[in-house]
C-alpha cells in the first residue's frame, strides 16, 4: 500500500485521488476549503482510506505545521500555483531531512515549459523530483486546455512511469495555444 500525499486534490485532480482509493491505496488530501475536501469525502468510495487536511499554502506556518504532524508519504503530488513556491520549497526541505525515498511530482502550468517561467525547488538526494506540466489539445486546427479528466488520466500515467519530466497534451506549438 502507498501512502499518497496530493496538494490540491479536490478539483482537477478528484478522479485520481478517487482512482488511488479504489486501488487500495492511502491518500491524504490537502486543500484549502473544508467544502471542497467534504465533496471529496462524499464521493470516495473507501472513506476510510481518505484523509483530509484543511490548509491554504499561502500561509506558510499554518500550513508547514498541518504537514509535520503527518506520516511520511511515499508519493507527493503537488498542484501549487507560482505563488506558493515557498511551500513547494518547504515540502521539500522538510522531506528532505527523512531517510525514507520520496516520490516528488510537481505539477505545473503549461508556461513551465519555457525555462524563464519554470521553477524547481533544490531537493534532496531521498526525493525522486518529477516534473508534470499541463499543456493543452488541439484537434482539428482548434485549441482547448485539458479537461479535468485528462489531466487526473495524466497525473496518473506519470506516477505509474515517472520520468523527469512529462507533458501532459502538448505546448507545441506555444501560438496555438487557447
Amino acid at each position: 500500500m502507498t501512502h499518497y500525499l496530493v496538494i490540491g486534490g479536490t478539483g482537477m485532480l478528484q478522479a485520481a485521488v478517487l482512482n488511488w482509493i479504489e486501488e487500495g491505496h492511502e491518500v491524504t488530501v490537502v486543500a484549502r476549503t473544508k467544502e471542497s475536501l467534504l465533496r471529496l469525502s462524499k464521493r470516495a468510495e473507501q472513506p476510510d482510506r481518505l484523509h483530509t487536511i484543511q490548509a491554504d499554502y499561502l500561509q506558510l506556518p499554518s500550513f508547514q505545521n498541518q504537514l509535520k504532524h503527518l506520516s511520511a508519504p511515499d508519493i507527493i503530488i503537488s498542484w501549487i500555483h507560482s505563488s506558493g513556491n515557498d511551500a513547494v520549497q518547504a515540502m521539500c526541505d522538510l522531506y528532505g531531512t527523512l531517510q525514507k525515498p520520496i516520490s516528488f511530482f510537481h505539477i505545473k502550468g503549461s508556461s513551465a515549459q519555457d525555462p524563464r517561467h519554470n521553477y524547481i525547488p533544490k531537493f534532496a538526494e531521498n526525493i525522486d523530483y518529477h516534473e508534470v506540466i499541463l499543456g493543452f489539445r488541439i484537434t482539428e486546427g482548434f485549441s482547448r486546455w485539458l479537461t479535468n479528466q485528462e489531466i487526473a488520466d495524466g497525473i496518473s500515467q506519470a506516477v505509474k512511469h515517472p520520468q523527469p519530466r512529462c507533458i501532459v497534451g502538448t505546448v507545441w506549438p506555444w501560438s496555438a495555444r487557447p
